[in-house]
């Protein structure tokens, strides 16, 4: 769904903060990281939580991860202890929002689609017969960069095996299936996307190119090992060509479609845009509450407060990103955030809803998130429903719930489960809490002094990352960044196969 795809990535929900400038003047103690109600999380409390995790580093964005997700779970506990979980409809709709807004954009991109674009008959048929695209199918038998002769040679000698049994009358499908060590090819017969002349690696992309249609080429080697390549027949691959021409044909309607919206909205930027982006990311308690304008356009703005109810939507490593880009990529981001709000307006105009199957399957996936997470924190028992037990005995439960919960994560007993959607943004609308920057900087202190000393003490040296490759899309070991391809762009998924590129 081209830019639409964004929606998805970017709606995950998170919680606005509400909390009072005035008693932030009496907060410059250090004896608090942070509040939920009437609960405190301690710097020496954050200390131990960071230092118990594994792969938690002693730095300032861990201690503002961990001390919103302590915020998150304390309030949601408040809120069973209470009585006050958001069932109802509208504190449903209000928690969903993010998959609501996402259903609306893509029903009305589904309608702009329906009304423009229709393909010719025989347009397939033109793209097959043309120069330009390729759909091909391969055997890959993989050979390391590094492998010496040996290893080459028996690798080489399966793939002339494999293509003698192909020249003898085999289906290549079913070999490929079998025997081919590309793995993302190897679940669709062989089949690679279609893909324009120069994606592929020169080898290969030369090989696939001077097929005639049916043929079997050779083994051709390239940076990836040992190659048999087919291009099928056109009754083979005329599904699969009007299946990609559908989706070019939608990637560039959206992107003319996108871009039109903010030329007849006159998008603006604002003097100063991306430098207030960049102290919100920095300081994100602050920039909830500012009104500050990123971007203008008719009938509306992007606000510093709405670019933060956007991007702490973002996953981690994309949100870390983010605090990396230069002022290109901020303007660009505010541009995009812009223009998907325009179009969700644009949904609401044309009165696109989700559908009632939708909105159940919606509100009943919430309630079973709801109960997963109560049964997973223990906040299930008696205790905290009994309402002859004071409210304030029913909280301190709760608290020490909580308390409990994160001794099974760091632990490893549990594993971490954010809240719901948007249910953060309503528990933190409803409830009172705050975060003391003194008091973070504290335990960060305090977690570095002991990471110094537990350093000192063991010969392995401190806690490390846990192995496996980086969460950054492009700097993966084996993905994108290795093999030569560009990382596909946040929230759109690499559907193309590596092993022949």
């Amino acid at each position: 769904m081209g830019r639409l795809a964004l929606l998805s990535s970017l709606l995950l929900g998170t919680g606005l903060t509400a909390c009072s400038s005035f008693r932030d003047l009496f907060s410059a103690h250090a004896d608090v990281a942070a509040e939920a109600g009437e609960h405190r999380l301690t710097p020496e409390r954050l200390t131990e939580i960071m230092s118990s995790g594994k792969g938690i580093r002693p730095n300032r964005d861990a201690a503002n991860f961990v001390t919103n997700v302590w915020i998150d779970y304390t309030l949601f506990a408040q809120a069973v202890a209470n009585g006050k979980l958001p069932l109802d409809s509208a504190s449903i709709a209000e928690a969903v929002w993010p998959q609501l807004a996402e259903l609306r954009g893509g029903h009305w991109h589904d309608t702009l689609m329906a009304r423009r674009s229709d393909l010719p008959p025989n347009a397939a048929d033109s793209v097959y017969k043309g120069n330009d695209v390729r759909v091909l199918q391969h055997i890959l038998y993989r050979v390391p960069p590094n492998a010496v002769p040996e290893v080459r040679s028996v690798a080489r000698k399966k793939a002339e095996g494999t293509l003698a049994r192909i020249r003898r009358g085999e289906d290549f499908g079913k070999v490929a299936a079998q025997v081919s060590e590309d793995p993302g090819s190897k679940v669709d017969r062989g089949f690679l996307p279609p893909s324009p002349r120069g994606r592929f690696v020169a080898a290969f992309d030369s090989a696939g190119w001077a097929l005639a249609p049916g043929a079997t080429s050779g083994v051709v080697e390239t940076p990836f090992g040992y190659h048999i390549i087919k291009r099928p027949a056109a009754d083979a691959v005329r599904d699969r060509l009007k299946a990609y021409l559908v989706q070019d044909a939608g990637s560039r309607l959206d992107s003319i479609y996108m871009d039109s919206l903010a030329i007849q909205n006159q998008i603006k930027i604002e003097k100063g845009a991306a430098g207030a982006m960049r102290a919100a990311s920095e300081n994100p308690e602050e920039a909830r509450h500012s009104k500050k304008k990123l971007t203008t356009f008719k009938g509306g703005e992007l606000t510093v407060r709405e670019f933060m109810r956007w991007t702490q939507a973002l996953p981690p490593q994309y949100a870390a990103q983010l605090k990396q880009a230069d002022d290109t990529m901020l303007i660009r981001f505010a541009r995009v955030l812009s223009q998907n709000m325009l179009l969700l307006r644009q949904a609401d105009s044309a009165k696109i809803r989700v559908t009632p199957a939708e909105w159940t399957e919606l509100a009943s996936g919430y309630r079973a998130q709801i109960d997963t997470l109560r049964t997973e924190m223990g906040l299930d028992t008696a205790s905290l429903w009994d309402s002859t037990v004071a409210a304030a005995d029913r909280n301190k439960v709760a608290a020490m719930k909580v308390d409990q919960y994160f001794e099974r994560l760091t632990s490893g007993k549990s594993r971490l489960r954010r809240l719901p959607s948007g249910l953060g943004t309503v528990l933190r609308e409803q409830f009172s809490y705050r975060i003391n920057e003194a008091g973070l900087n504290r335990a960060v202190e305090l977690a570095q002094q002991r990471s110094k000393a537990d350093s000192a003490k063991s010969p392995t040296g401190p806690l490390q990352t846990a192995p496996g490759p980086a969460p950054i899309p492009g700097a993966t070991p084996g993905g994108a960044a290795d093999s030569g391809r560009p990382a596909p762009p946040a929230g759109r998924a690499d559907t193309s196969s590596g092993s022949g590129r």
